[in-house]
């Protein structure tokens, strides 16, 4: 349960860390196994601003290829192997089918090498790539090579089974079954640094309370806002952020088959088909802007709109009515240049690396994450260990990620028997609720009755009782904490589909979420 702020007070933590996304997240589960005290605040919900607007893959990052970041793939698909082996539900495998035509940056034969340099960088962890001619690539799918393509590529990477924000969830709540006191809508209003460590004045962004800690370290991992977050801690940096937009627009599944389509848009960059649930994510874009906060334009939805309806043989071309919810974040782009030298402002933001950045003021005993990537997250909460250990902490060396692997969805599914006679529901609704809570689903559904065993859409595998238990344990404030980041279920269904549904308009009634 969220810890309520004042019972915090005068509390000494080893480490207070500023910010919920993925960074804070992977850095709170690491520390707290390792045995330090922990607290991890965020100002809105955790997950809440940058990391819930990824693509949902878990990937190599083929693309940097093109700008010969070697280095930079390499440590991603070691990333991407171990994410993989040990979230075996939470993320799969699955075949990217790019098709290959005017505006591909090579022609077929140097693409398909560079697939297999993908491959071949990956240590052969995924299935082997595969090069299609045109007619082989038309029927294999014929929804995305048009008139245009020449041939198609495909090759392998992973994607969340659910949405990036619960996989962020994740480790906060191993960060919190390890002992770390967590809570999101909780600002760091300011802070002070003395002879015994830091002085820490947090406010309830909710109720306005207020409360002091100490901490004998801060980590910086505001993500966009680590610039501004450094300031307010007095914190001199060699490196500083460029702000990227993307935009996804989720529309209605697009093809038949279980694969992520891909093709290059009319800037030459990458774009994606990717399933989600029973829906499509299409994007992404690639815009500078000037500040973190940003929204989906008409330009960004004509821009991605125009990409599908060129490169894909729909029956009927998308339209802005056919969007049923939006995904619109910043990537936050390292600048490791001198502030006083260069501004952000003065740099190509596209030949940026996405490489993420940590800094450490050893004397103030404040380390700075920089950037980064849902893929690159075990390597962050592995490098923040080393960073405290530089500062003089002591870690234990137990293992801080990874799925359950005391029961799976086999076992789940035989509690549900008696409850849920269909099948594929029943098959539906145990692979989720493992995916999502691993050995504690046997306790969730042990605390079902009547109504509880119910989808509450139709297909999704989310019941009444798992809607319950989420809103009643897992800090959620508001229902976009329930139906965005704890679940997906804003993403694939419209706000009119969400009105509509009674059985779900009751639980955010009987929360106080409505």
């Amino acid at each position: 349960m969220r810890t309520p702020l004042q019972e915090l007070s005068e509390s000494t933590f080893d480490v207070a860390i500023i910010g919920g996304g993925i960074n804070g997240a992977v850095t709170a589960a690491s520390l707290s196994a390792a045995g330090l005290k922990v607290l991890v605040v965020d100002k809105g919900d955790f997950a809440g601003f940058t990391s819930q607007e990824s693509s949902n893959m878990v990937w190599g990052g083929i693309k940097y290829l093109q700008s010969l970041e070697f280095e930079l793939v390499y440590k991603l698909c070691v990333s991407r192997a171990r994410l993989m082996k040990n979230y075996p539900t939470r993320i799969r495998s699955i075949g990217f089918f790019a098709a290959i035509g005017p505006n591909s940056p090579a022609d077929e034969a140097l693409t398909f090498l560079g697939a297999l340099l993908y491959w071949f960088i990956g240590k052969f962890t995924t299935p082997a790539p595969r090069l299609f001619n045109k007619l082989q690539a038309n029927k294999y799918e014929p929804s995305l090579v048009g008139t245009d393509a020449s041939a198609a590529v495909q090759y392998f990477d992973g994607l969340l089974f659910d949405n990036d924000a619960r996989f962020v969830w994740d480790f906060i709540k191993r960060a919190e079954k390890s002992g770390a006191a967590v809570r999101n809508y909780t600002k760091l209003a300011a802070a002070s640094h003395g002879a015994d460590g830091w002085t820490l004045a947090l406010t309830d962004e909710l109720t306005g309370q207020r409360a002091t800690v100490k901490a004998k370290s801060v980590v910086n991992a505001a993500g966009p806002y680590a610039d501004g977050l450094n300031e307010l801690l007095n914190n001199k940096t060699s490196s500083n952020l460029a702000f990227s937009k993307g935009i996804h627009l989720v529309v209605r599944k697009l093809t038949k088959d279980d694969r992520v389509l891909a093709f290059w848009d009319e800037e030459e960059r990458l774009f994606y088909v990717i399933p989600m649930h029973d829906r499509s994510v299409i994007g992404t874009t690639d815009t500078r802007v000037g500040q973190p906060e940003t929204q989906v334009s008409d330009e960004d939805r004509d821009f991605v709109l125009r990409q599908i309806n060129r490169s894909m043989n729909l029956e009927i071309p998308l339209t802005k009515d056919d969007i049923i919810a939006e995904r619109c974040g910043v990537r936050p782009l390292v600048i490791s240049t001198p502030r006083q030298n260069k501004k952000s402002a003065e740099i190509d933001w596209h030949k940026l690396s996405r490489k993420h950045a940590i800094e450490t003021d050893q004397s103030r005993k404040i380390v700075t994450i920089f950037g980064g990537k849902l893929t690159d997250c075990l390597n962050v909460g592995e490098e923040m260990r080393r960073e405290m250990h530089s500062l003089g902490f002591k870690l234990k060396p137990e293992i801080w990620f990874g799925e359950d692997h005391k029961v799976g969805a086999i076992q789940v599914g035989k509690l549900l028997e008696t409850k849920i006679k269909d099948t594929e529901v029943r098959a539906r609704v145990a692979a989720g609720l493992w995916r999502r809570h691993g050995s504690a689903a046997k306790e969730i559904i042990l605390g079902w009755t009547g109504s509880d065993v119910a989808e509450v859409f139709e297909g999704l595998g989310f019941t009444a009782g798992e809607l319950r238990h989420i809103a009643a344990t897992e800090h959620v404030i508001t229902a976009c904490d329930l139906l965005r980041r704890r679940t997906p279920i804003a993403l694939v269904r419209s706000e009119a589909e969400i009105e509509r549904n009674q059985t779900l308009q009751g639980i955010l009634t009987e929360f106080g979420l409505a």
